[in-house]
């Protein structure tokens, strides 16, 4: 009985993997949006290129800048300028080294066929790749080696379902580069757990009843992941039916969710519930308020007592924690404003004894008046107040985390105050890359398991496309050698100062790449995060900080910003 079960199983898996091979297409065509090309792509060369048409062939070292000039694309290399027309398309060739282009001076490989138009006036640059590549330069920058392997074999299979599901669609690129669709910044040279990852899964995906799933996928879900249709509303009752609305504990506990607070003393009196704060609760209750015979003016109204608040009205039915109005039970005491310092109206300069008065010089601005109030005088009822959370009370409290109005707000009751939380980073549908984090690192759960909680409809399977072939190199035309290319200096390492060091800083020293390798120094600690400038080996640095992701906050001779810590040397003490 077993062996039969074993058998139909088999039968099975090999039926859906043969449904989700025959609608896969292994090449991605990604849309470089994030390079900010316009009218200049440069362009280096690793390994062996050609144009398409098989006119050109580029060898390991060749330098190039494209510029768009007169609607012409011109194609400049090694004092040469070629007109290549409305279009051009630079073919990876098979060789022993691996085709590989660096764009824009970065120090991502991008290792695919580069096509290049015109479009709204700007060059538009296409990469076509093989999923398996592609994903070389998605994992590290979706999540990145500080993350476990399980989690990052879960993003690999997550990240290559979305590509494949998106490849061959109708129009010129199937992704964007960007968080749009997924981080690709070319396959780096510092992930090797990331690239493990990719490895480890080759090939397999998701599928829902014998396609391709929409493995959706988001930084935190603030505890609770979202249904698809709440985001992206379908006809097709079962287009998302493979996820669920479920509460999430894993994000919950990792330390680095984004997380958002406001604390509300229950009895603020004159310190206040901050001016923002006061300024959209006195507007939420103004019409009570002037039904009662008060002005609803923010400097009239003093909020003596917080009794009650809850986060109500949720957007979606069920079990949604999306709420979208906050109840508010408060006393407040209001006063008259007695005086208050108003400017004099200037008089229309037209009549002759205007004129005379404009022409006399004017007397020095009396002291600003200070303004003069009734005592305050509480009212005897309790008012409730329910400002809209999107936007009013989320912008005066500070929790907004996402563009998307969707985060999770809760209430909790901490004793003298009540503290308003706000969690959920991006749109919540799908695998939480920080649950995900927390399951594989702190629970010991595997990739599988991972999959199998965010998409507990989805089955795994692998598919067997084959890989493009390469163009293969005519060895007569590369022949002559071309110079030797000159190598470009090394910039000169300037040292840093150690005096007025804060406490708790120490000096480092850039290790642990090559000679001719760079490190990058980030405005932010996030592989997404823009590049400041390139550190080179033996590179002094002042390390101020190192957080729990192993990335460290660092000082250079000119600048400051965030570097990974595995890639610093503790200087010794002189």
């Amino acid at each position: 009985m077993r062996k039969r079960i074993a058998v139909l199983l088999a039968v099975l898996l090999t039926a859906l993997c043969s449904i989700a091979s025959a609608q896969i297409q292994p090449t991605i065509r990604v849309y470089l949006r994030r390079l900010g090309v316009q009218d200049s792509l440069r362009v280096d060369v690793k390994g062996t290129y050609m144009l398409e048409d098989g006119s050109m062939y580029f060898a390991d070292g060749t330098e190039m800048t494209v510029v768009l000039r007169e609607g012409q694309l011109v194609l400049h290399t090694g004092g040469a300028a070629i007109l290549m027309g409305a279009s051009m398309k630079l073919l990876r060739c098979a060789g022993e080294t691996p085709g590989a282009l660096l764009l824009q001076g970065e120090d991502g490989l991008y290792e695919g066929d580069l096509s290049l138009t015109i479009s709204d006036g700007v060059i538009r640059p296409i990469l076509s790749i093989d999923v398996e590549d592609y994903l070389l330069g998605v994992v590290p920058f979706e999540m990145g080696d500080s993350f476990p392997l399980e989690a990052l074999k879960a993003q690999a299979v997550a990240a290559r379902t979305y590509a494949l599901r998106k490849s061959g669609s109708s129009g010129d690129y199937d992704v964007e580069d960007t968080t749009n669709d997924q981080a690709y910044r070319g396959r780096t040279t510092y992930s090797p757990l990331s690239e493990q990852a990719v490895r480890e899964t080759a090939g397999l995906c998701g599928s829902y009843k014998g396609q391709l799933a929409q493995c959706f996928y988001s930084a935190s879900n603030g505890g609770q992941t979202e249904l698809g249709q709440h985001v992206w509303p379908t006809s097709d009752p079962d287009a998302y039916g493979y996820m669920d609305m479920r509460d999430d504990p894993y994000d919950l506990e990792n330390e680095a969710s984004v997380v958002k607070r406001y604390t509300l003393e229950k009895k603020p009196g004159d310190k206040g519930v901050g001016p923002a704060l006061h300024s959209a609760l006195v507007l939420a209750m103004s019409e009570q308020l002037e039904a009662l015979g008060y002005a609803a003016e923010d400097d009239l109204v003093r909020f003596d007592e917080i009794t009650s608040l809850e986060a109500i009205s949720p957007k979606f039915e069920g079990d949604s924690r999306l709420m979208t109005e906050l109840r508010f039970g408060v006393r407040v005491s209001v006063r008259e404003a007695l005086f208050r310092d108003v400017q004099p109206t200037a008089l229309p300069a037209h009549s002759d004894a205007q004129q005379a008065v404009n022409s006399t010089p004017s007397p020095a601005p009396s002291p600003t008046a200070t303004p003069v109030y009734s005592p305050y005088t509480a009212l005897d009822q309790e008012l409730t107040v329910i400002p809209p959370i999107f936007t009013a009370a989320e912008q005066a409290m500070g929790l907004s985390i996402n563009i998307s109005k969707n985060e999770l707000i809760t209430v909790y009751d901490i004793g003298s105050a009540y503290m308003v939380e706000s969690r959920r980073y991006g749109h919540g549908v799908g695998m939480s890359q920080r649950g995900a984090q927390q399951m594989a690192s702190e629970h010991g759960m595997s990739y599988e398991q991972i999959l199998s909680f965010y998409y507990p409809g989805m089955d795994l399977v692998t598919y067997s496309a084959q890989r493009t072939p390469q163009p293969t190199v005519d060895m007569l035309l590369m022949a002559t050698p071309a110079p030797t290319p000159s190598p470009t200096p090394r910039p000169t390492l300037m040292p840093v100062s150690t005096q007025n060091m804060e406490e708790g800083a120490y000096l480092a020293t850039v290790a642990n790449i090559g000679e001719d390798s760079s490190l990058n120094l980030r405005e932010a600690p996030s592989l997404s995060a823009e590049i400041k400038r390139r550190l080179y080996k033996d590179q002094e640095l002042i390390v101020l900080s190192v957080n729990a992701d192993g990335w460290a906050h660092v000082r250079t001779d000119v600048t400051d910003g965030y570097v990974r810590a595995e890639y610093l040397q503790t200087a010794e003490k002189q």
